[in-house]
């Protein structure tokens, strides 16, 4: 039977300091996910997500165009346990057309955040259902439909849009949700391609001519 080696205070403190400034290095050393095959194994980043979570932390605004099943969801949701983590009253709300679809982001970050080392918790979580989750430090993450008037109420540090070429009404819905950002907030928009015309290509197109505040990323 193998010994699990403790680490050290000073150890602890290193990895802390280290994992609070930089969300690569903190999911590569101590992230894990669900495999379908495999279980749960580390976070082995491809340097498409690192590139992604790069640009999460870097860019207030960011528009991404994807393919199906490359495992963008984990990147997300990897950058959200590493805000709320090392950071209070990180408020991140994930929309999308289904609030299932929506919630899928918001187990993955459950996932991650309860595989951690208990060291590496800095706060203890205080509530805990299918559509959201909370920290003892303020930070909470939701999720939510697109109908109605969702968000409107929040200042969001993050807002996700998943699916976004979907969303059937997002002009409107950006038009309550922008507000929500304005005090330093910042918006990530995700999407297979869905044809030419809607919120979500005007908003990549518009990015890649530097039209928009967005950044485009394509994978």
């Amino acid at each position: 039977m193998s010994t699990v080696i403790q680490p050290t205070k000073e150890q602890i403190i290193n990895q802390i300091k280290k994992c609070g400034k930089d969300p690569i290095y903190f999911l590569k050393a101590f992230g894990k996910i669900s495999h379908p095959d495999r279980g749960t194994i580390n976070f082995d980043l491809y340097p498409f997500q690192e590139k992604c979570i790069q640009s999460f932390k870097d860019n207030r605004y960011n528009v991404v165009l994807k393919a199906r099943q490359i495992g963008l969801s984990w990147s997300v949701a990897g950058y959200i346990v590493w805000l709320m983590n090392f950071h209070k009253d990180k408020t991140i709300l994930s929309v999308a057309t289904k609030e299932k679809t929506a919630a899928n982001i918001v187990r993955k970050v459950k996932k991650i955040y309860k595989s951690l080392p208990e060291w590496l918790k800095l706060s203890t979580i205080s509530s805990d259902n299918t559509t959201g989750m909370e920290l003892t430090n303020g930070s909470w993450v939701r999720a939510s439909s697109t109908s109605g008037d969702v968000g409107v109420s929040e200042s969001l540090s993050l807002l996700v849009i998943d699916e976004a070429a979907l969303v059937a009404n997002l002009d409107d819905l950006w038009t309550g949700l922008a507000p929500t950002l304005t005090v330093g907030g910042s918006c990530v928009v995700i999407s297979t391609p869905r044809g030419s015309q809607g919120f979500y290509w005007r908003t990549y197109t518009e990015a890649e001519q530097g039209l928009n505040n967005f950044v485009p990323i394509k994978i």
